[in-house]
């Protein structure tokens, strides 16, 4: 199976609820801060809720679909991966915190998905074309600064993706 194939496989499986507590305590974190810069960037005079709640969506999708990329380029199913445990008292603490630093720790000014196993940055590339160039933002002057924007949302998502799956074989 290829890559395509497999990324619209694992995205009508994989869900944001399936993922680990402090993932997507991490992913919320992440999201409210990149979309307020978004807001700012891409369209600081909008009046229109309704237009933020869909730029808002739109990054929101962006920054799930990376992490599906992420789990179909790694070939790792659609099964959840856990690496915290409510149960146990501070592990989702922990986890979140792990998941901090490791964003925190990742190389600035790396190009996004440079190394990555072949096809993922086209695929990448092609996921942020189709909504830049949709008919639902024709009317927007900013589409190439969302564009970088919502390649940026991508790749925090596909790492994240990256960084589960390195607390999960830590923690075994």
């Amino acid at each position: 199976m290829v890559l395509q194939e497999r990324f619209e496989e694992y995205r009508r499986h994989i869900r944001f609820a399936d993922l680990d507590l402090a993932s997507r305590a991490m992913a919320v974190l992440w999201l409210d801060t990149f979309r307020a810069r978004v807001m700012r960037s891409c369209s600081p005079r909008v009046a229109s809720e309704s237009l933020r709640r869909e730029l808002s969506k739109m990054v929101d999708s962006a920054f799930l679909e990376g992490y599906i990329l992420a789990r179909a380029a790694m070939e790792s199913g659609t099964a959840g991966v856990i690496f915290t445990d409510p149960e146990e008292p501070g592990s989702v603490e922990e986890g979140l915190n792990r998941l901090r630093l490791m964003y925190e720790e990742e190389v600035m000014g790396e190009e996004p998905f440079y190394g990555e196993p072949q096809g993922a940055e086209s695929m990448a590339a092609s996921l942020v074309r189709q909504v830049i160039y949709g008919p639902q933002l024709v009317w927007l002057e900013e589409r190439e600064l969302l564009k970088v924007h919502l390649r940026y949302a991508l790749w925090a998502g596909y790492k994240l993706a990256h960084f589960e799956r390195r607390l999960s074989r830590e923690s075994d």
